[in-house]
């Protein structure tokens, strides 16, 4: 992410300008955004299939799921209402709004993929840490989806038609993946067939979803959501889909995020440490309250906080989002993006820190 991003403006740009339009011409640029689209449309889909809200019966999941969502989705709103000066195109309440929910959101395969690492997958923190972060991302995406109603868009009538269309676009690829696991196996499909029926529909639902005046990742999400939530579609597509889109169309998401970025010219260090404090206090902070409320003890509130804390991709999407529908202005755009990364770099080593923390105090005892 961060050698793709030095790619930009922010490093090879501001060293060679020369070698960066040589290397990412204006006639190039297009394509890299059609190929940047489409794997985060396919990206999106995975991440609807995986968003799944199992709150239970448990009170930690309970109190760290609001604790991830409405504590970061407060200090997000509070610290936007001190840049309101800075984006007078769009309305208030979009904007402020905007900022809490991209401040909720949890990357939840990254958060995955740091379960595995650490050998947590199958462990109850594991399954309160992906509900939470679930729960957040739900919430997150609809606020985007309202924020959306926000900025100028269709006609209400061509809002409505698109909509139906979505609908209908859903149901057919929802009913088709029903007949074809009533009649074969999924595992038995080719690869090729596979990866070329989702590029149709996370396609298709994301030229409807923009049609209809949300943003062209709302349709996937929607489909990825309405999906049979079965464990044999969730690992096909986890398998050879996602390494497909990783390896082969995510890159370039990363290469058109540096190349809208200029960290030398366009950040502002008080905007990135304001958003810094909030997104650390509200994640960390809120999920802290919520598992200690609940019974949690203080090791596994720490880790918790920290897991959700991660942002990675998805918020990378989110902040894109809001940038491409006029809602975030590039300097604060530069500026999340940072925390972006901070936050997700930080994981580990915060982990650790908690870890050799719990060793020192179990030593001493």
């Amino acid at each position: 992410m961060i050698a793709v991003i030095a790619l930009g403006p922010s490093l090879l740009g501001w060293l060679s300008p020369p070698a960066e339009s040589f290397l990412f011409g204006s006639a190039s640029r297009p394509v890299f955004a059609a190929l940047a689209q489409l794997g985060v449309a396919v990206f999106i889909l995975i991440v609807g299939l995986e968003l799944r809200i199992q709150l239970g019966s448990s009170r930690t999941v309970v109190g760290v799921t609001l604790g991830s969502l409405f504590v970061p989705l407060i200090l997000g709103a509070l610290a936007a209402l001190t840049f309101l000066n800075d984006q007078p195109q769009t309305p208030p309440w979009a904007f402020v709004l905007f900022i809490g929910a991209a401040l909720s959101v949890t990357a939840v395969p990254v958060l995955a993929l740091i379960l595995q690492d650490r050998g947590l997958s199958h462990t109850p923190e594991a399954s309160t840490a992906l509900s939470a972060a679930a729960a957040s991302d739900v919430m997150a995406w609809s606020l985007l989806a309202v924020v959306a109603v926000g900025a100028p868009g269709p006609s209400l009538m061509q809002r409505g038609v698109a909509l139906i269309g979505l609908g209908v676009w859903i149901l057919i690829i929802r009913t088709t993946v029903q007949q074809v696991r009533r009649r074969t196996s999924l595992e038995r499909l080719h690869p090729v067939t596979l990866i070329g029926f989702t590029l149709m529909a996370a396609s298709g639902s994301a030229v409807a979803s923009d049609l209809a005046g949300f943003h062209a990742i709302i349709g996937p999400l929607l489909l990825g959501a309405a999906l049979p939530h079965k464990a044999e579609l969730h690992q096909l597509l986890e398998g050879t889909l996602a390494q497909t889109v990783r390896a082969a169309l995510l890159p370039f998401f990363y290469l058109t995020v540096g190349l809208a970025l200029d960290i030398s010219a366009a950040v502002s260090l008080r905007a990135t440490l304001t958003l810094l404090l909030a997104a650390v206090a509200g994640k960390v902070g809120g999920v802290l309250l919520g598992a200690r409320l609940t019974g949690s003890g203080w090791p596994e509130a720490w880790r918790l906080g920290v897991l959700l804390n991660t942002r990675g991709l998805t918020e990378l999407v989110f902040l894109t989002s809001g940038l491409q529908l006029g809602i975030l202005p590039k300097p604060l755009y530069t500026s999340l993006v940072v925390v972006t990364l901070i936050t997700t770099l930080a994981t580990g080593p915060l982990l650790d820190v908690g870890r050799r923390h719990l060793e020192r105090a179990e030593t001493a005892n």
